[in-house]
């Protein structure tokens, strides 16, 4: 017999799953019909921004205090996760170097698939499996922040013009 908990944790990850698949389908579809001439919408830049930038030291408060599992961490955990879930669904509409999906959001894919398997850990009571899920997120967040800051990318430009 299933829990409460686990129906809830298979519906959120049947969820992740379900978007990455209409993204996935929108860029084949997109993909077969030749060059686009796609513009990055002001909104999803100013999203991104509006979800990363309080989700870095928010991911690194939870990682680096010493109490881990307490109320205070779970609710920080919970808004961290929805910041990382909107940004790296956001993270799909920002196409400034290719016009099209980049290697940059390869990021964005493990994040939506890694962090309800980290919530489900969680859950379960895995804690090492959680916790390391969770810190390979979060620097895939640094990592992909240092890459956004290349020459020619929209964090580059607003930054540096």
């Amino acid at each position: 017999m299933t829990t409460a908990p686990a129906n809830a944790l298979r519906r959120i990850g049947l969820m992740a799953l379900l978007i990455l698949g209409v993204i996935t389908l929108a860029v084949l579809a997109r993909s077969f019909t030749g060059p686009s001439d796609y513009r990055t919408p002001a909104w999803a830049v100013w999203l991104h921004l509006a979800t990363v930038v309080p989700a870095l030291p928010l991911g690194a408060w939870l990682l680096w205090r010493p109490r881990k599992g307490d109320a205070a961490h779970r609710i920080a955990g919970r808004i961290w996760v929805a910041l990382m879930i909107v940004t790296a669904i956001d993270s799909f509409w920002i196409r400034t170097i290719t016009g099209g999906i980049g290697p940059i959001h390869i990021f964005s894919v493990v994040t939506i698939v890694q962090l309800p398997r980290a919530i489900w850990f969680a859950k379960t009571g895995q804690i090492a499996r959680h916790q390391r899920i969770m810190r390979g997120v979060f620097f895939g967040l640094i990592a992909a922040g240092f890459f956004a800051m290349a020459p020619g990318r929209t964090l580059w430009a607003l930054l540096f013009g």
